[in-house]
């Protein structure tokens, strides 16, 4: 146990000596100060259980309980401290495993359950007794505690489930329920829906009479009442009784014969989802066929949507394509009108062009025959052969151009088919010319020629002689292992670049060679020019 806890046990336990030994009617204002020990813990932590322990072991919530008796009007605080006093109750129950748990269970919960009806039975009473020109605070301020003791209540039989039933058997509900005010019968109806929740099975153990006698009550504030909000509770409370009491159904049939008209006059109050869910209960007979029949018109709901859902969506799917049908088509319109007009502006631009061609045609004879006209009888053959030999010349200029043109395009695919073979050419001379050469090298195991055993010793001789004179510098084998990868990185890097260096080579070998050819082809006498 850490420093923590036994600081807070030695509050508790300072707390409960305090407690023995003061005066009754100044207990529950000294009680309070529990509030404050638990709120210097975690909830739900193992601090916190310890703490609830310390409480019970001191007998601290016996002494709350015992509070809770004493009449609050006439105490600090009055019905303030009683609600604080129900949440501290109901808080260290919670959760709590005493060693001495019969005790706990089967004694000290089922009188708490008892203690808080009994309180609210008193806040009830008092706060239907304020005359009406008593203030509007007081009133609420009653109101207020009752809900307060009311929530205590309902987290405790929360916490421990089987209090459920402690509370619908008690008389001190029966009694307050019967009692015909809206605020209060509100906060009793949740009450009842949240024992119901808590434990379905609570009113199968209750006995047939009371159980009848919480139902009576209840249709009494349908039938006697018009407030939206108690009908609302009420309606809400058989409900969930109907949900986890099967008999419900058959009970209303058969006790209440006109449920159905009375709640029928509640249509359109505010509270319609669980109206229609009783009135559908009523009408099924059962909650399982009324669950049959919800489950079927929802999904005829269902499918009317789907089905509406994807005929829209056709619909939309047919007016977008007939959108596009037309689109397209007023597209496919303008093209064709723009290619009709295009057509008729070239035929009107050739016209045209014709026309002026034959204008300037005939302006041209024109003048060749004003010319002629005015020249001297004697001149005129000569203009005129002047003029055919002209013309001669032009055509012959023109033809010969053609020709030219023709050939052209021959001497292009000449000239590269030169090139190529140029370049075959070069390529096989280069790899015979290796072939020739490692023909001509020596083979690994044959002596190099020349290389006799006489000049194998003074080599080898030359060779430890520059060793001595010039030593290496690398004599550790890692600096030598250094030297040798920087050797094989510079290595790798020639290789890396050596392919880049030949295809560069062979571009400019490349150039040469089509140089060469186009010098041979501008010096060759058979080449014509225009």
């Amino acid at each position: 146990m850490d420093n923590r806890t036994t600081v807070e046990e030695k509050l508790v336990e300072d707390l409960a000596a305090h407690v023995a030994e003061t005066a009754d009617r100044n207990v529950p204002v000294l009680l309070l100060a529990l509030q404050d020990i638990l709120d210097k813990v975690v909830p739900g932590s193992q601090k916190a259980e310890q703490v609830k322990k310390a409480i019970w072991k001191f007998d601290l919530l016996q002494s709350v309980l015992i509070a809770l008796k004493q009449d609050f009007s006439q105490i600090q605080g009055k019905w303030k401290t009683a609600s604080s006093l129900t949440k501290i109750l109901a808080y260290c129950s919670v959760g709590l495993d005493p060693p001495d748990s019969h005790e706990f269970h089967a004694i000290f919960l089922p009188d708490s359950v008892e203690r808080l009806l009994i309180l609210c039975r008193n806040l009830q009473h008092r706060y239907t007794k304020i005359p009406e020109g008593a203030t509007v605070s007081t009133k609420k301020d009653l109101l207020q505690n009752f809900n307060e003791v009311l929530e205590s209540l309902r987290w405790l039989h929360s916490g421990h489930v089987f209090l459920a039933t402690n509370v619908l058997r008690s008389n001190y509900l029966l009694q307050m329920i019967i009692t015909d005010d809206k605020e209060t019968g509100i906060s009793l109806l949740g009450a009842i829906q949240s024992a119901v929740r808590v434990n379905p099975s609570v009113l199968d153990t209750l006995d047939e009479k009371l159980v009848h006698s919480l139902l009576d009550e209840i249709i009494y504030k349908l039938s006697a009442f018009s407030d939206a909000e108690l009908g609302a509770a009420a309606t809400r409370a058989l409900v969930n009784i109907a949900d986890v009491y099967q008999p419900l159904i058959k009970l209303l049939y058969s006790r209440y014969k006109g449920l159905r008209p009375l709640l029928s006059r509640w249509t359109g109050k505010g509270f319609g989802r669980d109206l229609k869910k009783l009135l559908e209960l009523l009408d099924a007979g059962s909650a399982q066929e009324a669950e049959m029949q919800r489950l079927h018109r929802a999904a005829t709901t269902v499918q009317a949507i789907i089905r509406g859902f994807l005929a829209r969506r056709r619909l939309k799917k047919a007016d977008k394509a007939f959108a596009n049908l037309q689109k397209n088509y007023r597209i496919h319109q303008e093209k064709k009108d723009e290619q009709k007009a295009s057509h008729r502006q070239e035929r009107e631009l050739q016209h045209q062009l014709l026309l002026s061609r034959r204008r300037a045609i005939r302006e041209t004879r024109q003048r060749q025959l004003d010319m002629i006209a005015a020249m001297h009888p004697a001149e005129i053959d000569k203009y005129l052969e002047i003029s055919q030999i002209q013309a001669a010349v032009k055509l012959q200029a023109i033809w010969r151009g053609v020709l030219e043109r023709r050939k052209l395009g021959l001497r292009k695919a000449t000239a590269q088919q030169v090139r190529a073979a140029i370049t075959i050419q070069r390529h096989i001379r280069r790899y015979l010319k290796r072939q020739d050469e490692k023909r001509k090298e020596p083979m690994m195991w044959q002596p190099p020629p020349g290389l006799t055993d006489e000049r194998r010793v003074e080599l080898q001789s030359m060779i430890e002689e520059k060793r001595t004179a010039k030593p290496s510098k690398v004599s550790e084998r890692a600096d030598q292992e250094d030297l040798h990868l920087k050797a094989q990185d510079a290595w790798m890097h020639y290789l890396s670049r050596r392919l880049v260096m030949k295809k560069g080579y062979q571009r400019r070998e490349a150039l040469l060679a089509s140089l060469e050819m186009d010098a041979d082809l501008l010096a060759s006498k058979n080449m014509y020019f225009i």
